[in-house]
Formats: C-alpha cells, sequence, structure tokens
C-alpha cells in the first residue's frame, strides 16, 4: 500500500521512520554498499545509524567465526596450518586479544580468503587493508589473486625481498657462536 507524503503530518513520518528501522532490524546481512547508500540518503544521524544501534560494531572475532564456520575450519585445524601459538589463536577467536598484522595475514591465508575478506579483517583488528602502491602488500594482494598457501606467500616476500609474514629457518637470520 503505497501512502501519501504527509510529511509535515509528524505521525505519519514517525511511522515511516520505525518501519525505516524495522528493515534495518530485519536485515541483518545487509551489504556494506546498501548499507553506505542508506547512510548517504539519512535525513537524521538516527537515520544513519540506525543499523549501527541495532547490531552494534562488527567484531574480528565474528567475522573469523563465520569465515570459519563457511570453510567447514576448525580452531584445531586453523592452529596448525597457520602455525600461531595454541593459547594466543584462541584469545583472539574470543576476542580476548587483537592479533598483529601479519597474524591476521597468516590468519586469511589459511582461510583461503579473498582480497575483500582480508580486507576487511585487516579492518577489523584496527589495520589498513593491503595497499597496491606499496610492494609489500602488492605481492601479498598477487598471492591471494592466484590462491597460495601462506607459506607460498611467505617464500614469494622472501623473494620479492620483503619482510615474511614469519620466520622459518631459512629467513631467519643465521647465528654465529
Amino acid at each position: 500500500m503505497i501512502l501519501p507524503d504527509l510529511s509535515e503530518n509528524g505521525y505519519i513520518k514517525d511511522a515511516i521512520e520505525v518501519t525505516y528501522v524495522s528493515e534495518h532490524e530485519v536485515d541483518r546481512n545487509l551489504t556494506t554498499g546498501k548499507l553506505l547508500s542508506l547512510i548517504r540518503n539519512a535525513h537524521s544521524l538516527e537515520e544513519a545509524t540506525a543499523y549501527h544501534q541495532e547490531h552494534g560494531q562488527p567484531l574480528l572475532k565474528d567475522a573469523l567465526d563465520q569465515i570459519m564456520n563457511a570453510h567447514r575450519i576448525t580452531p584445531k585445524q586453523l592452529i596448525i596450518e597457520s602455525k600461531i601459538e595454541r593459547s594466543y589463536l584462541y584469545h583472539i577467536l574470543s576476542g580476548e586479544r587483537m592479533p598483529g598484522r601479519n597474524i591476521v595475514l597468516r590468519i586469511g591465508f589459511c582461510l583461503n580468503v579473498s582480497l575483500n575478506e582480508m580486507n576487511q579483517l585487516l579492518r577489523l583488528a584496527g589495520f589498513s587493508g593491503l595497499y597496491s602502491k606499496v610492494q609489500r602488500d602488492a605481492v601479498l594482494i598477487y598471492a591471494l589473486s592466484q590462491n597460495m598457501s601462506m607459506e607460498a606467500a611467505n617464500r614469494l616476500l622472501l623473494e620479492a625481498g620483503e619482510a615474511p609474514l614469519y620466520q622459518t629457518e631459512s629467513s631467519s637470520p643465521e647465528t654465529h657462536p
């Protein structure tokens, strides 16, 4: 049913705003693009932040949980593949600890995420996304686009003369007695 434009009538305007908010309550999987459009076209701060008031801030632990469930990867498998210490990874997955950038990258590679997903994980952890004008990030973007493993991406970084995601025996500086 289409209602006439009665924007001066506070009752109708309030009813429209309530409907607008309730649409957000139902749409928990609102895409970033649609949300951005709703914010840009909002008529008030309350309208612009209605989704956030209902759903709160996105958390790294929730994004990791969703990706792990989608890929059917257990924390134990992720510990083995990412070479991250068990208790530290469990603290990350529970939201008790915020990982460093390389740890996020290692987790993302082990979860075989897309570039967009990797950038989302990085942002949720408080870091900037991969930036193509930075050589190290360009190497990582290339590795993601080629669906490389964490180990392969690490080797590629070393070949390019960039800092690795993690130290290996061949990437560690040799110690002399």
